[in-house]
């Protein structure tokens, strides 16, 4: 999986896996390069393969009961380890950024914002930039609709 989406070059990849076991670390690694379903072997006919292929097509995901408590943890532990203590937010918005954004979204200017934040402009020009460059977005919509997208809005 990883030599496939390594060679898919930045294009989203999705893996059916057929297997009759998958420890932790592997189902955690593997899903990093594009797992979203498993089929036990024995369950593995034809008509099963079709079906998570079909339901990978729709954005569906089909990982064990197990697989999906181990990725809930994994998310638990990398928001309470790594981006809490950064002040980042799981869609990688300092939560700063968020506020500005959300002040942006409900149609407020530069000064404005400062004022409600108690910021000068400089610094909400700056913060603005930021999220522009970083994620190369072409202007104060575009963040906007980005944010809302991610789930930080």
């Amino acid at each position: 999986m990883q030599e496939a989406a390594e060679a898919a070059d930045g294009r989203d990849v999705r893996f059916v896996l057929v297997s009759d076991g998958l420890s932790k670390h592997q189902a955690l690694r593997a899903v990093t390069y594009g797992l979203v379903s498993v089929i036990p072997s024995r369950d593995a006919d034809f008509e099963q393969v079709v079906r998570a292929i079909a339901a990978v097509r729709e954005g569906r995901v089909a990982l064990p009961d197990v697989a999906q408590g181990w990725l809930e943890d994994q998310i638990r532990t990398t928001w309470q380890l790594v981006l809490e203590p950064r002040g980042l937010t799981a869609t990688g918005l300092e939560r700063r950024e968020v506020d500005v954004l959300r002040l942006l979204a409900r149609g407020l200017g530069t000064q404005e914002i400062a004022q409600d934040l108690n910021y000068s402009e400089r610094t909400v020009k700056n913060i603005i930039h930021g999220v522009l460059t970083r994620l190369k977005l072409r202007n104060r919509t575009h963040a906007v609709a980005f944010a809302m997208q991610h789930g930080a809005l």
